[in-house]
Protein backbone atom coordinates (compact mmCIF):
# COMPACT_ATOMS: atom_id res chain seq x y z
CA UNK A 1 0.00 0.00 0.00
CA UNK A 2 1.39 3.53 -1.01
CA UNK A 3 2.00 6.02 1.62
CA UNK A 4 0.24 9.47 1.63
CA UNK A 5 3.75 11.27 1.40
CA UNK A 6 4.29 8.96 -1.69
CA UNK A 7 0.53 9.54 -2.69
CA UNK A 8 0.58 13.35 -2.56
CA UNK A 9 3.75 13.27 -4.34
CA UNK A 10 2.48 11.68 -7.45
CA UNK A 11 -0.78 13.46 -6.91
CA UNK A 12 1.44 16.42 -7.65
CA UNK A 13 3.13 15.01 -10.24
CA UNK A 14 -0.20 14.55 -11.82
CA UNK A 15 -1.64 17.80 -11.20
CA UNK A 16 1.80 19.95 -12.70
CA UNK A 17 2.26 21.09 -8.89
CA UNK A 18 4.51 20.39 -6.40
CA UNK A 19 4.43 19.31 -2.25
CA UNK A 20 5.87 22.11 -0.15
CA UNK A 21 7.62 20.64 2.66
CA UNK A 22 9.38 23.20 5.27
CA UNK A 23 12.59 21.57 6.92
CA UNK A 24 12.54 23.12 9.92
CA UNK A 25 15.76 25.30 11.15
CA UNK A 26 14.38 24.07 14.90
CA UNK A 27 12.36 21.63 16.66
CA UNK A 28 9.89 24.02 17.62
CA UNK A 29 6.29 23.09 17.84
CA UNK A 30 5.30 26.53 17.23
CA UNK A 31 7.01 27.63 14.54
CA UNK A 32 5.56 24.16 12.82
CA UNK A 33 2.17 25.27 13.40
CA UNK A 34 3.17 28.81 11.85
CA UNK A 35 4.59 27.26 8.93
CA UNK A 36 1.67 24.92 8.29
CA UNK A 37 -0.68 27.66 8.93
CA UNK A 38 0.90 29.33 6.06
CA UNK A 39 0.14 26.81 3.77
CA UNK A 40 3.17 23.68 3.81
CA UNK A 41 1.80 20.60 3.08
CA UNK A 42 4.88 19.02 5.35
CA UNK A 43 6.96 19.52 8.30
CA UNK A 44 10.65 17.85 8.56
CA UNK A 45 12.62 17.84 11.82
CA UNK A 46 15.51 16.44 12.58
CA UNK A 47 17.88 14.85 15.42
CA UNK A 48 21.33 13.34 16.11
CA UNK A 49 22.60 15.98 13.57
CA UNK A 50 24.57 19.38 13.67
CA UNK A 51 22.41 20.65 10.55
CA UNK A 52 24.76 22.82 8.04
CA UNK A 53 22.55 25.76 6.66
CA UNK A 54 20.70 26.35 10.14
CA UNK A 55 23.77 26.17 12.42
CA UNK A 56 21.65 23.81 14.57
CA UNK A 57 22.64 20.86 16.81
CA UNK A 58 19.26 18.82 17.13
CA UNK A 59 20.02 15.75 19.77
CA UNK A 60 19.58 12.35 20.54
CA UNK A 61 15.60 10.74 19.91
CA UNK A 62 15.61 10.71 24.08
CA UNK A 63 16.38 14.24 23.91
CA UNK A 64 14.60 15.60 21.50
CA UNK A 65 11.62 13.76 22.29
CA UNK A 66 9.64 16.39 24.04
CA UNK A 67 9.78 18.26 20.82
CA UNK A 68 9.18 15.70 18.87
CA UNK A 69 5.60 15.11 20.33
CA UNK A 70 4.79 18.43 20.01
CA UNK A 71 5.33 18.99 16.36
CA UNK A 72 3.76 15.66 16.45
CA UNK A 73 0.59 17.11 18.08
CA UNK A 74 0.07 20.31 16.00
CA UNK A 75 1.03 18.38 13.22
CA UNK A 76 -2.08 16.02 13.30
CA UNK A 77 -3.37 15.30 9.70
CA UNK A 78 -0.21 16.67 7.61
CA UNK A 79 2.43 15.37 6.95
CA UNK A 80 5.80 14.68 9.48
CA UNK A 81 9.41 13.43 8.35
CA UNK A 82 12.33 13.20 10.35
CA UNK A 83 15.45 13.19 9.82
CA UNK A 84 16.68 10.11 12.14
CA UNK A 85 20.77 9.75 11.91
CA UNK A 86 23.88 11.82 9.99
CA UNK A 87 26.23 8.90 9.88
CA UNK A 88 25.44 5.19 9.03
CA UNK A 89 23.82 3.79 12.58
CA UNK A 90 22.60 0.47 12.62
CA UNK A 91 19.37 0.99 15.18
CA UNK A 92 16.77 -0.14 13.93
CA UNK A 93 14.70 -0.28 17.76
CA UNK A 94 15.19 3.87 17.01
CA UNK A 95 13.61 3.87 13.26
CA UNK A 96 10.77 1.64 14.21
CA UNK A 97 10.23 3.46 17.60
CA UNK A 98 9.81 7.02 15.07
CA UNK A 99 7.59 4.92 13.27
CA UNK A 100 5.49 3.91 16.53
CA UNK A 101 5.57 7.93 16.81
CA UNK A 102 3.28 8.41 13.41
CA UNK A 103 6.23 10.30 11.22
CA UNK A 104 4.83 9.95 7.99
CA UNK A 105 8.89 9.46 6.36
CA UNK A 106 12.46 9.27 7.18
CA UNK A 107 14.60 11.73 5.72
CA UNK A 108 18.30 10.40 4.94
CA UNK A 109 21.48 10.21 3.07
CA UNK A 110 21.92 6.69 0.98
CA UNK A 111 24.96 6.34 2.37
CA UNK A 112 23.91 6.92 6.02
CA UNK A 113 21.12 4.59 5.34
CA UNK A 114 21.69 1.10 6.73
CA UNK A 115 20.22 -1.94 4.86
CA UNK A 116 17.74 -3.71 6.66
CA UNK A 117 17.54 -1.23 9.73
CA UNK A 118 13.67 0.03 8.18
CA UNK A 119 10.41 -0.57 9.09
CA UNK A 120 9.39 -3.30 7.06
CA UNK A 121 6.21 -1.71 5.62
CA UNK A 122 6.34 1.36 3.77
CA UNK A 123 5.05 3.73 6.36
CA UNK A 124 7.31 5.80 7.11
CA UNK A 125 8.24 6.11 3.77
CA UNK A 126 11.69 6.34 2.91
CA UNK A 127 12.98 9.60 1.40
CA UNK A 128 16.85 8.84 1.09
CA UNK A 129 19.02 11.68 -0.87
CA UNK A 130 21.87 11.45 -3.19
CA UNK A 131 24.95 13.37 -2.09
CA UNK A 132 27.17 15.95 -3.57
CA UNK A 133 29.62 13.28 -3.85
CA UNK A 134 27.20 11.37 -5.75
CA UNK A 135 27.66 10.68 -10.07
CA UNK A 136 24.32 11.50 -11.56
CA UNK A 137 25.08 8.16 -12.97
CA UNK A 138 24.14 6.16 -9.73
CA UNK A 139 20.37 7.63 -10.32
CA UNK A 140 20.28 5.03 -12.75
CA UNK A 141 19.80 1.90 -10.06
CA UNK A 142 17.19 4.14 -7.76
CA UNK A 143 14.01 2.32 -9.58
CA UNK A 144 15.30 -0.98 -8.12
CA UNK A 145 16.05 0.21 -4.85
CA UNK A 146 13.81 -0.74 -1.47
CA UNK A 147 13.29 2.91 -1.05
CA UNK A 148 10.14 5.47 -2.45
CA UNK A 149 11.49 8.90 -2.34
CA UNK A 150 14.88 10.35 -3.92
CA UNK A 151 15.87 14.06 -2.35
CA UNK A 152 18.40 15.00 -4.63
CA UNK A 153 20.92 16.86 -1.89
CA UNK A 154 23.35 17.23 -4.40
CA UNK A 155 24.98 20.56 -3.93
CA UNK A 156 28.46 21.51 -2.42
CA UNK A 157 27.79 22.79 1.19
CA UNK A 158 30.25 25.30 0.39
CA UNK A 159 27.92 26.85 -2.04
CA UNK A 160 25.19 26.55 0.03
CA UNK A 161 22.86 30.37 -0.39
CA UNK A 162 24.22 30.57 -3.65
CA UNK A 163 21.90 32.02 -6.95
CA UNK A 164 19.86 29.14 -8.43
CA UNK A 165 21.02 28.50 -11.69
CA UNK A 166 20.36 26.85 -14.86
CA UNK A 167 23.32 24.68 -14.27
CA UNK A 168 21.32 23.57 -11.07
CA UNK A 169 18.29 22.51 -12.83
CA UNK A 170 20.14 20.63 -15.27
CA UNK A 171 21.82 18.34 -13.06
CA UNK A 172 18.50 17.87 -11.47
CA UNK A 173 16.85 16.86 -14.69
CA UNK A 174 20.13 14.51 -15.13
CA UNK A 175 18.65 12.44 -12.13
CA UNK A 176 14.69 13.01 -13.83
CA UNK A 177 15.44 11.05 -16.79
CA UNK A 178 17.03 7.99 -14.91
CA UNK A 179 14.95 7.31 -12.41
CA UNK A 180 10.33 7.12 -11.88
CA UNK A 181 10.68 7.34 -8.33
CA UNK A 182 9.30 10.80 -7.03
CA UNK A 183 12.03 13.16 -6.83
CA UNK A 184 12.20 16.24 -4.05
CA UNK A 185 14.67 19.25 -4.07
CA UNK A 186 16.23 20.81 -1.29
CA UNK A 187 16.37 24.44 -1.04
CA UNK A 188 20.64 24.42 -0.92
CA UNK A 189 20.58 27.20 -3.14
CA UNK A 190 18.56 30.31 -3.28
CA UNK A 191 15.70 28.62 -5.10
CA UNK A 192 12.66 31.78 -4.86
CA UNK A 193 9.24 31.42 -5.76
CA UNK A 194 9.84 32.16 -9.56
CA UNK A 195 11.72 29.12 -9.59
CA UNK A 196 8.67 27.21 -9.31
CA UNK A 197 7.55 26.83 -12.75
CA UNK A 198 10.89 25.51 -13.81
CA UNK A 199 11.17 22.71 -11.40
CA UNK A 200 7.18 21.54 -12.43
CA UNK A 201 8.96 21.97 -15.93
CA UNK A 202 11.88 19.54 -15.59
CA UNK A 203 9.76 16.98 -13.10
CA UNK A 204 10.59 17.75 -9.53
CA UNK A 205 7.48 16.60 -7.85
CA UNK A 206 8.20 18.17 -3.97
CA UNK A 207 10.21 21.29 -2.92
CA UNK A 208 11.65 21.05 0.81
CA UNK A 209 12.45 24.75 1.81
CA UNK A 210 15.13 25.31 4.54
CA UNK A 211 16.53 28.11 6.73
CA UNK A 212 18.64 28.96 3.21
CA UNK A 213 15.16 30.81 1.84
CA UNK A 214 13.27 30.90 4.58
CA UNK A 215 15.27 32.47 7.55
CA UNK A 216 15.02 31.06 11.20
CA UNK A 217 11.64 33.68 12.88
CA UNK A 218 8.42 32.50 12.46
CA UNK A 219 7.03 35.58 10.42
CA UNK A 220 10.39 34.62 8.05
CA UNK A 221 9.26 31.17 7.67
CA UNK A 222 5.61 32.59 7.29
CA UNK A 223 6.17 34.72 4.84
CA UNK A 224 8.31 32.52 2.13
CA UNK A 225 6.02 29.52 2.64
CA UNK A 226 2.79 31.96 1.89
CA UNK A 227 4.99 32.93 -1.60
CA UNK A 228 6.16 29.55 -2.50
CA UNK A 229 1.97 28.22 -1.76
CA UNK A 230 0.93 31.21 -3.98
CA UNK A 231 3.28 30.36 -7.00
CA UNK A 232 2.93 26.32 -6.57
CA UNK A 233 -0.91 27.06 -7.05
CA UNK A 234 -1.41 29.45 -9.31
CA UNK A 235 -3.07 28.80 -12.51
Amino acid sequence: MMSRFVNELMKARKEKKLVLIASLPRNDAELARAVLDAGADAVKIHMNVHHHASNTTFGSLDEERENLTAILKVSEGKLTGIMPFAAPVNAPDTLKELSDMGFDFYSQYLSHAVSGCFPSSEKPARMLALAVDDPIELASGLDRMPMEVCELSIMDGNTYGQPFTYHDLLRYSAVRVRTGKPLVVPSQHLITPESVPDLIEIGMDGLMIGAVVAGSTAESWGKSVRAFRKMIDKK
